[in-house]
């Protein structure tokens, strides 16, 4: 490939974080039932209803509140803007996630060995999200690194995503004595995602000449895998305690499906290739995790406290792509690499309850949801940027007869700054850096229905 395609190609990675932003590789973004959206999530080791058969599988049968749970929660608005030193920047576009159920819940069967046991059922969105998101630049001279060769750039990048992996089952929990409870889920999980980048750059190189280049690629696969979460959960007097251990998934099958559209030309050089690659086999991960919490309750408030550690996933192939001939030259190969990986991450949270009357608690909670990207492998099906959230909220609890409602309201940031796009960038002042800005507004709607 010829020095002017390549210059080309160092363009347009200018472009490509735009098309890079995709929040799939957190794993606390999502809490399950009001009074853990409201505490965080940091309930591993407090948990008193439903939500258990996530959280703790052992707490489920000492839990006080058992009612069948329908629990809708977070409408949020995420952003996302690149910015300098200097704090200027441009916004790259932003996501948002509707209202949507959870989580539904409910037991299945009380009383099992002599009420020592019980069965309980779950379903929940562990992920999803969407993102349309549009970068457009325009850069002159001076605006760009000399070693590019490029007078003049101009560019559009746009990516398209849409993810979800949802996860059903059963929760079997045992009671050891009076205060200690051990339980196991048993989840099934499936895993969909559609991406598309689309990448259209215009250069002018420093003897006038011009060029162009083009690259579209898209991606879709449906996975289906199962896994475990082990529970275990003891009550002391006024503290209450809880570990978990979540196996690594096991896949069931999986399919998908991989196209490309790639151009480039110069005066002197062209460069094309297309394929499409139809029910390919596909395969999703989910990391080993390890969880610990505590609950103290001290008057008419309680202290939560949880963290949890996810294992890292080493490098594997999200897609089987098989490799394809270029139409110009013909003689090049192209061997695409859809990989995924992640690296291990520990997220802990921290929460305060307090109980105003006994139709009224109030909610306030900080927790972390740290990136499991890792940076140093092109993220080619998965790409996210590896920014850590930090998030607060805060709400109240209250009864309108029997249905118990949930409302409040959260705020997450976080930026981390782009070594490889910041040594792209010209720097004239000497301490330029390319940062990512991510903020985001959540409002958390939750209800119970009092059934037994």
């Amino acid at each position: 490939m010829s020095v002017r395609i390549r210059s080309i190609l160092l363009g347009t990675l200018l472009l490509l974080p735009a098309a890079a932003l995709a929040q799939d590789a957190h794993y606390s973004t999502m809490q399950y039932g009001p009074r853990a959206s409201l505490l965080g999530g940091a309930v591993i080791g407090s948990v008193d209803d439903v939500s258990g058969t996530y959280y703790n599988p052992g707490a489920l049968v000492l839990a006080r509140d058992l009612a069948f749970s329908f629990s809708t929660n977070v409408f949020e608005v995420q952003n996302f803007r690149l910015e300098d030193t200097s704090g200027e920047g441009i916004d790259l576009g932003s996501s948002r996630s509707g209202i949507r159920p959870s989580l539904i819940a409910g037991t299945i069967k009380r009383g099992l060995f002599g009420g020592k046991a019980l069965l309980a059922y779950s379903a929940l969105t562990r992920m999803r999200g969407s993102q349309d998101l549009e970068g457009q630049f325009v850069l002159g001279p001076g605006e760009l690194p000399d070693t590019v060769g490029i007078r003049d750039l101009t560019g559009q990048a746009v990516f398209e995503g849409r993810y979800s992996d949802t996860w059903g089952g059963i929760t079997y929990s045992h009671l050891l004595g009076s205060s200690v409870g051990i339980g196991v889920s048993w989840y099934g999980g499936i895993r969909s995602q559609n991406r598309r980048i689309t990448t259209n750059t215009s250069a002018v190189f420093s003897d006038t000449a011009g060029g162009n280049a083009f690259e579209s690629v898209s991606g879709r696969l449906t996975t289906f895998r199962m896994l475990l979460k082990f529970g275990a959960f003891a009550e002391a007097g006024p503290l209450t305690v809880g570990a978990t251990f979540t196996t690594p998934s096991a896949q069931i099958f999986g399919s998908g499906e991989r196209s490309s559209s790639i151009s480039y030309n110069t005066p002197d050089s062209l460069f094309v290739a297309s394929d499409s690659q139809t029910e390919i086999d596909a395969t999703y991960k989910s990391p080993m995790s390890i969880g610990v919490g505590l609950g103290w309750q001290i008057g008419k408030g309680v202290l939560h406290a949880s963290a949890e550690y996810f294992d890292e996933i080493s490098p594997y192939r999200v897609l089987d792509v098989e490799p394809f001939q270029a139409i110009q030259p013909d003689d090049v190969t192209i061997t695409p690499n859809p990989v995924h990986s992640a690296k291990d991450v520990l997220n802990w949270a921290i929460g305060g309850e307090y109980e105003f009357s006994a139709t009224l608690k109030g909610y306030a909670s900080f927790f972390t949801d740290n990136s499991a990207l890792s940076d140093d492998l092109d993220q080619s099906a998965l790409s996210v940027v590896p920014v850590d959230i930090s998030t607060l909220t805060a709400g109240v609890k209250f009864n309108v007869g029997s249905a118990l409602f949930t409302v409040g309201g959260g705020y997450g940031w976080g930026s981390v700054v782009d070594d490889q796009l910041t040594g792209l960038l010209p720097d004239q002042k000497g301490d330029l850096e390319a940062k990512y800005v991510y903020t985001s507004f959540r409002i958390l709607f939750g209800f119970e229905i009092g059934i037994d």
